[in-house]
């Protein structure tokens, strides 16, 4: 075949070398392209991430120096490309960060750490600061075969700026609250003592009256007196109640008749009662079982409600004025007072308002009787509510477990 053919051998397999050369070249050429299509994507998807107009993006040397910005870095700190290429990201840092920006770039430089995040400040050519979000990352510069250490930045002045306006609101509103307490402690305070200053002064007018008869009338005199010192008691009694609580000795509980603080409160009103006219109607339930509370602050209680009902009758002039008082036990585990008054009632507008601190519907009132009430019973695991009396007036009535 070769003596016979060796022409035509020799021209197929030049033509054989030939079509594989074509065909090794052509698989170069589109594997070039696929590449050259990859890296034109891989560029177009690394240029969207530098030129995004959110984060601002810097590359930086081995020495500090700035090798690349975008142009979004650029516009936060007001410097151009060419400016910042001959600065440090610690030339545009306030004074007090630059220690520690230093030091991580050094971390980062060592292989120590691969990255690390931040909120700082940067000064911007103009002099003013700017809040930014940072973080830094170390990566391999394929050129140089060093480490640059690629930053991303977003400025977050606004939102920086936004958050000291609400902490200083926030502030605002704790310094005011604050105030508002100390407002309902003094009203709280002032309206607890005032009781008892009342009735000491009424009963030292009552007691210089009948000094002032003729032959004095010393028997009632000493009544007035005997008043007066209970009255007194009765004010260190809430003096020390409120300064156990600001000592958080807590209240001292023990075991009480309810009955027997009802008689006591009425006998502290009696001047109040004679005075206006007011007739008491005491319904008190024998044999009731004993209530575990604060003496003091039980005692505040009745003496708020019953005095509320006196006031309540004040401008009645068409019917009798009569304070009724009922004690009874129900379920065999609670035990229920109830004061009314055959005054005025309260007014369907304000019902719902009652217990509010603040409130009130007396034109000298401070509004904290009721709610302080409340308060008290409330913590001794009561309840205290309020309902229209059957024909006239209020009725007040509060409950306490027994056990």
């Amino acid at each position: 075949m070769w003596e016979q053919h060796q022409v035509l051998i020799l021209t197929i397999g030049v033509i054989v070398f030939q079509f594989a050369l074509i065909a090794a070249l052509l698989i170069q050429y589109f594997k070039l392209r696929r590449a050259e299509g990859s890296l034109k994507e891989s560029e177009a998807r690394w240029r969207s991430v530098v030129e995004n107009p959110i984060f601002g993006i810097s590359f930086v040397d081995q020495q500090h120096r700035f090798v690349a910005t975008n142009p979004t870095y650029q516009r936060m700190v007001g410097y151009t490309n060419e400016e910042l290429r001959q600065l440090t990201p610690l030339d545009i840092s306030v004074p007090g960060e630059r220690e520690l920006n230093e030091l991580l770039f050094k971390e980062l430089q060592q292989g120590k750490r691969q990255h690390f995040e931040m909120v700082k400040q940067l000064r911007r050519k103009d002099g003013t600061l700017v809040w930014i979000q940072l973080y830094v990352f170390a990566i391999p510069d394929a050129e140089t075969k060093t480490q640059l250490m690629f930053g991303m930045m977003q400025d977050i002045t606004e939102s920086k700026r936004a958050q000291d306006e609400l902490e200083t609101t926030r502030a605002e509103l704790i310094r005011v609250a604050r105030m508002n307490r100390l407002g309902a402690m003094t009203a709280s305070i002032a309206h607890e003592i005032n009781q008892p200053l009342g009735a000491m002064v009424a009963n030292a007018n009552a007691a210089l009256r009948w000094l002032a008869k003729t032959p004095p009338d010393l028997d009632e005199t000493r009544a007035a007196l005997r008043r007066i010192g209970a009255d007194g008691h009765r004010a260190a009694e809430v003096i020390q109640g409120i300064r156990a609580m600001f000592k958080n000795d807590g209240q001292k509980r023990v075991a009480l008749d309810i009955n027997q603080l009802i008689r006591e409160v009425l006998a502290l009103v009696q001047g109040e009662l004679r005075k206006r006219h007011i007739s008491v109607d005491a319904e008190l339930g024998e044999g009731l079982p004993q209530v575990t509370a604060d003496r003091v602050q039980l005692q505040q209680v009745i003496m708020n409600l019953v005095t509320n009902a006196i006031d309540a009758m004040e401008t009645v002039t068409d019917r009798r004025p009569i304070l009724r008082v009922r004690s009874e036990v129900r379920d065999g585990e609670t035990v229920v007072v109830a004061i009314e008054d055959s005054g005025i009632g309260i007014d369907a507008a304000k019902q719902d308002r009652l217990f509010d601190t603040f409130f009130t519907t007396k034109p000298d009132g401070l509004g904290m009787g009721l709610s302080i009430c409340r308060s008290i019973i409330e913590a001794h695991n009561g309840r205290l509510w309020w309902t229209a009396g059957a024909q006239h007036g209020s009725v007040f009535r509060f409950e306490l477990p027994t056990k």
